[in-house]
């Protein structure tokens, strides 16, 4: 049994690698460290001596510098450069320079690197800093990356590419660390995805419940939200440094900036805020002015420290080094420290958590599923995502053909320059649509259309004379269309469709049981008051609210088989904008495959439902890095969660369930109280307006999205004895393949299939590339077994060796080929393998 969610236990040695999924908000214990920093006093010690802290320190307040960059977000990159990226830049390797003990972080490369190419007298110095450590990376990214929304293995490359640059360049720095100061919530499989590159530590900023400056009109003292992430660390564990716990058991030493991630940038002055450039105060580096500030961060993450190391970050977005930051500390440290005990010092976000990892065994290990931060943005420019989705798919099944065809050549040039476009599509401001549109229109549309067309051209190479599979011709269910009721019969169900019912399912019986509680494949308008950040329903003096309904009035059916196919179309209206519903049926299938073609009104979230008979209190879901179960409900009504491929909610007394699969990051939700599962398929929702007219100041932009959108999802009526929930992701990525609704006709999903097979249908193989570093190709498998367990893998060419690697293909250990493949074990979700082919 595990504990339920929130509480405080002990936690036991030898846990298992693959724990129970928990829902709700998380569970706090006590932890078994899996950081191995210099352990033990004298570990401490040699760290403390090496960052210049006294050894009779009390209190040790972290002073860790950066600067926030958006490739393109409010600007496009070019204008970001321009404007702000070339001074900054500047003016930290004249600070560093200047002051040999100074170190100064730098989150992400996308601007580093262009830097780099357009300053190359700056090169030497650069290289000479960052392998020093004294600019300091907080990750190998080529974006900070958004982790809710983006394909695992897209968020994967996006720290690889960045590594493997700084590789090229001569700079041998490989972090352990992932800072995503700025993501709007985070996957809670990050660990998962983290061990995967081989790294261990990590910080955060953005959970759900936490209050968050000019977020909200609630008073700041509402904060946290009683059963958030926030409370859960701030109110129960009471510490911002913990060790954060995937739900395949992955560990990673974390820290949350509980006040911001600028928290210390008005340091050397009065005012508000220091942001792009521009300061809302003017400059105050007198003694009594620094002292104040650096003891009122002390007090208050003090309140929230398990250690003697508390960290407060600098960098908000945008902004320029502070001048002569080290005399500042060393005034504060020679007047204050004799008598308040506190010394502070100038470091990395690293040297903190190694720090912090000494007292391991005072911190809690936490469950945590830092959302919904915000949930509007699931579904804001839904096109941009699906094409990230479109992209990403093109380019792993063309690099999985690619070596089935190792003759071919020419691609490897147009895959390059998409994988760097999908890497800063990853971005946090960029996959999640939350860009104006004039960004959205100039650069990240054309990036995308840019990285599908090299996607595209390399994979009709790569299939050019291939032969197809074999591959069973598929069969249309019988049906009868008369008087607006369409009658469908397979061996799988039998279903009802009604143009007086807004062409909506009116009934489906699977097993001789009704399964629908009302009309479903329903269209639902609701009337937002949000954003592009979030729905209306998230923050006080906004609304949420459903406003017209597609059953509520007639639609028109139309059906024909086409390619052994059922094909159906249902023409309806919402208000004065058409609608277009698309299904598929097989008789030997028992999914209904559908789509949504039509455009949002301003101010309209629209919806599709599905009103059933499910009694079920949670939803199993992939998501970026695994697969866990989350509550119907945490905060808001409806919660609406980002999924992957996948949701499923499941009746334990009648066996029954409904399986939702979505075509690319998705908001899903489940109404317990009438057993109804609703999906955001369209969203236009310029910008958050609370009260009806005022603005939420931390949203300062708006965006719209008035075309025409195309949404595909299927359903299938799970009943006892049908397919385990850990064999859905598999199901999904073959149900919403393109390929389904063109029979016998090549498959490139199947044919890249055939480069790299396992033996497990729990197991996917999801990417095989031509390793970027050392020999052969990296196989990337993703297991949704809910236990350790090993699987033989087999390729199309044969083996000659195998190790297992990370994700930033570093090797680890050698494994035996025999004639039967590669028997490959499986700790966790996601596993790498380097395979050397004949």
């Amino acid at each position: 049994m595990t504990d339920p969610p929130g509480t405080l236990t002990t936690n036991e040695p030898g846990h298992a690698a693959h724990p129970t999924r928990r829902a709700d908000r998380g569970a706090i214990t006590m932890p078994i460290p899996v950081l191995q920093p210099a352990a033990g006093e004298s570990g401490e010690q040699r760290l403390r001596q090496r960052l210049g802290i006294p050894a009779d320190a009390r209190r040790i307040l972290v002073l860790g510098e950066s600067s926030h960059w958006d490739p393109n977000w409010l600007h496009t990159s070019e204008v970001y450069y321009q404007r702000r990226i070339q001074p900054i830049l500047d003016r930290v390797v004249l600070e560093l320079l200047a002051e040999p003990r100074r170190i100064f972080s730098i989150e992400c490369l996308f601007f580093l690197r262009l830097y780099w190419q357009r300053r190359p007298e700056q090169r030497e110095v650069l290289r000479d800093l960052l392998n020093a450590g004294r600019m300091r990376l907080t990750g190998t990214g080529i974006t900070t990356p958004d982790t809710v929304l983006p394909d695992t293995e897209a968020i994967l490359r996006n720290y690889l590419l960045g590594q493997e640059w700084l590789r090229r360049q001569g700079i041998t720095v490989e972090p352990r660390l992932a800072y995503l100061p700025d993501g709007f919530g985070h996957t809670p499989a990050l660990p998962s995805i983290l061990r995967a590159l081989g790294m261990d530590m990590a910080a955060v900023t953005r959970i759900d419940g936490m209050h968050f400056i000019a977020s909200d009109f609630r008073r700041a003292a509402a904060f946290p939200l009683p059963g958030s992430s926030a409370a859960l660390l701030q109110t129960e564990a009471r510490s911002a440094d913990f060790f954060w716990r995937a739900p395949d058991g992955a560990q990673v030493l974390c820290h949350w900036n509980p006040f911001t991630y600028f928290q210390g940038d008005m340091l050397a002055h009065k005012g508000l805020i220091r942001w792009m450039g521009m300061v809302a105060g003017i400059p105050w580096r007198s003694a009594r002015h620094v002292a104040r500030r650096i003891d009122g961060f002390v007090a208050r993450l003090a309140k929230l420290a398990s250690t003697p190391y508390l960290f407060c970050p600098i960098g908000c977005d945008f902004v320029d080094p502070i001048h002569d930051l080290l005399p500042l500390i060393d005034r504060y440290n020679r007047q204050r420290y004799p008598d308040t005990g506190v010394f502070v010092i100038n470091a990395g976000l690293d040297d903190h958590l190694a720090l912090v990892a000494c007292h391991g065994d005072r911190l809690p290990v936490v469950d945590l599923d830092p959302n919904p931060y915000w949930m509007g943005f699931y579904a804001s420019r839904p096109e941009l995502k699906r094409a990230c989705n479109h992209v990403t798919h093109a380019l792993l099944r063309a690099e999985k053909l690619a070596v089935l065809r190792p003759k071919l050549d020419g691609h490897q040039p147009e895959l390059a320059q998409a994988w760097d476009h999908i890497a800063v599509a990853t971005h946090h401001d960029f996959i999640t649509g939350t860009s104006p549109d004039a960004t959205f229109e100039d650069e990240q549309k054309p990036w995308l259309a840019e990285a599908a067309t090299g996607a595209e051209r390399a994979l009709a190479r790569l299939l050019d004379g291939a032969a197809p599979p074999s591959s069973r011709p598929a069969v249309a269910p019988e049906w009868h269309l008369s008087d607006g009721v369409l009658k469908v019969c397979s061996e799988h169900y039998r279903l009802v469709l009604s143009e007086a019912a807004g062409g909506c399912l009116t009934s489906l019986i699977v097993d001789g049981e009704e399964q629908l509680a009302g009309p479903a494949n329903d269209l639902v308008a609701y009337h937002d008051s949000g954003g592009l950040w979030r729905l209306g329903h998230e923050f006080r003096g906004g609304h949420f609210r459903p406003v017209a309904w597609a059953s509520r009035a007639p639609a028109r059916i139309r059906a024909w088989q086409r390619d052994g196919l059922l094909q159906v179309r249902v023409d309806s209206l919402i208000g004065d904008r058409r609608f277009a519903r698309s299904l598929w049926l097989r008789a030997d299938e028992p999914v209904l495959r559908m789509r949504l073609q039509g455009s949002a009104a301003r101010r309209l979230t629209v919806t599709c439902r599905f009103p059933t008979r499910v009694r079920a209190h949670s939803l199993t879901m992939d998501v970026p890095g695994g697969m866990l179960d989350r509550p119907a409900r945490k905060l808001y009504d409806p919660t609406f969660w980002p999924a992957r491929t996948f949701a499923h909610v499941r009746d334990g007394e009648r066996e029954h369930g409904l399986a939702a699969f979505l075509g690319g990051p998705a908001a899903i939700a489940f109404d317990e109280k009438h057993a109804t599962l609703e999906m955001m398929v369209l969203r236009n929702a310029p910008r958050e307006r609370a009260f009806g007219f005022l603005p939420i100041l931390c949203h300062p932009i708006g965006g719209s999205s008035p075309g025409v959108q195309i949404f595909d999802y299927g359903v299938w009526f799970t009943r006892a004895g049908g397919v385990l929930e850990n064999r859905l992701p598999l199901l999904a990525r073959r149900v919403l393949d393109p390929a389904w609704l063109a029979p016998g006709r090549p498959d490139a999903t199947a044919l890249a299939g055939q480069a790299v097979t396992v033996d497990r249908p729990d197991v996917l193989v999801t990417a095989v590339k031509p390793a970027s570093r050392g020999e052969g190709v990296i196989v990337r498998l993703e297991c949704f077994a809910r236990r350790a367990c090993e699987v033989h893998v087999r390729a199309a060419r044969p083996i000659t060796a195998a190790r297992l690697c990370d994700a930033r293909e570093r090797d680890q250990a050698s494994l035996v080929v025999s004639a039967e493949g590669v028997k490959v074990p499986l700790l966790g979700s996601i596993t790498s393998v380097r395979l050397v082919l004949a």
